[in-house]
């Protein structure tokens, strides 16, 4: 499948993103696809990065999206949405997202 159409396939289904990128307009820092636990869920996960561990620790600070939704406003993250597993962090020094290579899926 072509980048395009592996795009397409994730934007019809969900995201768990934090309320500092959808309510606050915070640009999108980190992000990472992991195994599924719901229907419809694409796995990705999609942070400010400056969540700090109390944020985070609460549900109430995330929800969950369209992943189309979060594609229309950050479409910058569009070419990582072939990917099936990873975490990746925004570069100021490159402009583009780089992959974290010491990050692992929890269990």
């Amino acid at each position: 499948m072509n980048p395009f159409a592996q795009a397409l396939s994730a934007a019809l289904e969900y995201a768990i993103v934090s309320r500092q990128v959808l309510d606050d307009g915070a640009a999108i820092g980190f992000l990472y696809r992991e195994a599924a636990v719901f229907e419809q869920d694409s796995g990705w996960r999609i942070f400010s990065g400056a969540e700090d561990d109390e944020f985070a620790d609460n549900t109430d600070n995330f929800d969950t999206v369209l992943l189309s939704t979060i594609l229309d406003n950050h479409p910058e993250i569009t070419p990582l949405m072939g990917n099936t597993e990873g975490a990746w962090e925004w570069d100021d020094e490159t402009e583009q997202f780089v992959a974290v290579a010491d990050w692992s899926p929890q269990d």
